[in-house]
């Protein structure tokens, strides 16, 4: 581990220790908590040069040590897959407002033409606490992790497997046709599993003898069909229309289908909390099949369903919120 870092800045950090550790091992790849604070002029300047800098949903670094390749951000208590994970009783408002500033970073990228391409819950960073009241308070949720993040030339789509396996839509598990919409679907997983806190498509990796997105593009077809001809034509090739035809097929022939893939609309609040009729509609705008009619992010955004929704807020037995401007 490197002793210490010099940022652009000319701020010296300390790593004090791993917060996480990357999937495949490699200590270069891992995250450390730092000690060292950053000059507040230089902390102006450099957020002034960033291309997304009017968006406080999204995050970006504040500082650089090109020698070493490393980043520097500012500390996050949580991301939204440990919270969620580790507090189950998190209230459904609480839940709501979290998607609706995810959302918001997500319509920005948007309307600029860039896709942000690894939405998924660990790559939503959030600032939280519990208050003397016991109260549990949010006060900053950001989108974060734009290595990725590309701009889209006019209306080309991409044809390369990009992104978390877990969040991808479809079209994404194959490499095929990526685009704004590819994104919508991605959001539509995240808000089923914030707002229900089940990991839906998590398969047991160590465990399962074929390429997880095969898994996980079975599951999808099972909980969002049936198929349609439109994402056949959409995905534009001989070997990803078999697959994706093959798999209906056997879907079809399954009169009994396992618990978890079943379709989406038969699933319960029982055994999905916060799954009502308003949230259902909600996602099924962004989980459709068809990738030419899934809303656009900029229609979420204005959906009944996050009427109230503020922008932070305080949460307990009396729920109140402060709206900021989007």
């Amino acid at each position: 581990m490197i002793s210490t870092l010099v940022g652009r800045s000319g701020q010296v950090y300390k790593p004090v220790r791993v917060i996480y550790k990357h999937p495949n091992k490699d200590p270069e790849f891992n995250i450390h908590l730092a000690s060292g604070l950053l000059p507040a002029r230089y902390l102006s300047i450099h957020k002034s040069s960033k291309r997304f800098v009017k968006v406080r949903q999204i995050r970006h670094h504040v500082d650089e040590d090109k020698e070493n390749r490393v980043l520097v951000y500012d500390y996050a208590t949580s991301n939204v897959l440990e919270m969620i994970n580790n507090c189950p009783p998190l209230p459904l408002q609480a839940r709501k407002t979290i998607l609706k500033e995810v959302g918001l970073a997500l319509k920005d990228m948007h309307a600029r033409n860039w896709l942000h391409l690894d939405v998924k819950p660990d790559n939503v960073f959030i600032d939280w606490f519990v208050n003397m009241e016991t109260k549990f308070c949010l006060e900053k949720m950001q989108l974060g992790d734009l290595d990725c993040a590309l701009k889209l030339i006019s209306t080309h789509l991409l044809n390369h497997k990009i992104g978390n396996v877990m969040w991808q839509s479809p079209e994404g598990q194959l490499g095929r046709g990526m685009g704004k919409h590819s994104e919508v679907f991605s959001f539509g997983l995240l808000c089923l599993f914030v707002l229900t806190g089940v990991e839906s498509f998590h398969p047991d990796f160590e465990s399962i003898p074929i390429e997880p997105e095969r898994v996980i593009l079975h599951k999808l077809l099972s909980n969002f069909g049936p198929l349609p001809d439109a994402l056949l034509k959409h995905v534009d090739g001989e070997k990803a229309g078999e697959l994706l035809k093959d798999f209906w097929k056997t879907i079809e022939k399954d009169e009994e289908r396992a618990e978890g893939y079943e379709p989406f609309e038969q699933l319960t609040e029982a055994d999905y909390p916060n799954l009502n009729e308003d949230a259902e509609r909600l996602i099924h705008r962004m989980t459709n099949l068809d990738p030419g009619k899934r809303a656009e992010m900029v229609d979420i955004m204005t959906d009944p369903y996050r009427d109230g929704v503020g922008s932070k807020g305080i949460f307990g037995t009396e729920e109140c919120f402060e709206d900021d401007a989007n």
